[in-house]
């Protein structure tokens, strides 16, 4: 029996029983009477009265579930136990529940999704990989696209936030973990993926930007910068000195704390070049800065903003605006051959926003530096 809310009624005293759409309910030991709805027809349905020996019980719904099957993908990336093992139908499949709109729900999912298992009716999945782009859609600021490729290929998000962006500094080349995803097909079968801010199990991680991605030996390999570019799709961590410092690329912008990105002064006030929000308040100076850097193998010109620039230079902007113009040049060619850690991105693909002339930035971009004590 379906209805949205019931009153059921027993002698002078009034029950509520409250219950939505879709809602189950099992009647114990009901009276049953015909109703008519006048003198002159046949009874047509049945009514079921609330009595002294009657009970209700709202029935719990039951958990629908699906099998899915693993890809051959799937299976290797597990580990070398599970790509040693014959797959078979019940080694290569796991049982995931469906939401009440038929999608199944892959939040408990226990292996890596990749883009090529995505398809229509899916929730509550993950992805690991790296942006290829991101820009904004809507006059908002609440809208805006991310496209994201791995191994398998690539796939368009849609990003929707509660208010302004808040994601922090994302830019290309940046690897990130994104989980919280909806796939659904569109009218002519197009398959569409989300992201809602605000909905339960939606987090998004930008990995290159994570301290721990260099303090944690345990989370990277070392590559040799000779290495950047036969794998380009992903962060690089090189231990690297630094070699030159380009004097006349330097330069201090402000920069909108909620995503990163250089501010433009306008003639109304201060207006983020990427989310376009007003930030009067909303802004702090920092550095670019264009440089080159070297190990045993290699030297790469690479470019670097904000605090990763702060931790180059090894001094606030405001402390180095207040060194006298000789003195600056000075003391940037004192920093040579100092050791670092790095992680490093390819940003071959550029992102708006990020400084006055973005053509002309050098493709690697580090994202993260430590200094070697």
């Amino acid at each position: 029996m379906m209805m949205r809310r019931s009153n059921l009624f027993y002698g002078e005293s009034r029950f509520h029983l409250q219950i939505f759409s879709g809602s189950m309910l099992a009647l114990d030991s009901p009276y049953i009477s015909n109703f008519a709805h006048n003198n002159h027809e046949e009874p047509q349905e049945l009514c079921l009265e609330y009595g002294s020996a009657t009970q209700v019980y709202l029935v719990p719904i039951a958990q629908h579930e699906e099998q899915v099957f693993l890809t051959p993908t799937q299976v290797r990336s597990q580990g070398p136990r599970l790509s040693c093992a014959p797959v078979d139908n019940m080694a290569s499949q796991v049982t995931l529940p469906r939401d009440l709109h038929g999608a199944v729900d892959f939040s408990k999912y226990p292996f890596r999704a990749y883009v090529s298992d995505l398809h229509g009716k899916m929730v509550g999945v993950s992805l690991f990989g790296t942006v290829t782009s991101v820009c904004k859609v809507s006059t908002s600021g609440s809208t805006f696209y991310l496209e994201i490729e791995d191994a398998t290929g690539v796939v368009l998000t849609k990003l929707i936030f509660t208010g302004h962006w808040s994601l922090g500094r994302v830019g290309v080349g940046h690897m990130v973990y994104i989980s919280g995803l909806t796939c659904s097909l569109n009218k002519i079968n197009i398959l569409e993926v989300s992201w809602s801010e605000k909905e339960p199990g939606s987090l998004f991680v930008n990995l290159s930007l994570l301290p721990a991605l260099l303090n944690s030996t345990c989370l990277h390999n070392i590559s040799l910068l000779s290495d950047l570019p036969h794998s380009a799709n992903r962060t690089h961590i090189c231990r690297v000195r630094l070699d030159h410092i380009d004097c006349d690329s330097l330069k201090l912008s402000l920069f909108h704390n909620l995503c990163g990105y250089v501010v433009d002064e306008l003639p109304d006030g201060l207006q983020c070049s990427f989310c376009k929000v007003a930030c009067q308040n909303g802004c702090t100076p920092g550095f670019q800065l264009h440089l080159t850097i070297a190990d045993d193998s290699e030297k790469v010109f690479a470019w670097c903003v904000g605090q990763t620039a702060v931790e180059f230079l090894q001094i606030s902007p405001d402390e180095y605006m207040e060194l006298p113009e000789d003195e600056q040049a000075m003391y940037l060619f004192t920093l040579q051959n100092e050791s670092f850690t790095v992680a490093i991105a390819n940003t071959s693909k550029r992102v708006d926003g990020y400084a006055e002339n973005a053509e002309a930035l050098p493709v690697w971009e580090i994202t993260r530096a430590l200094r070697c004590e």
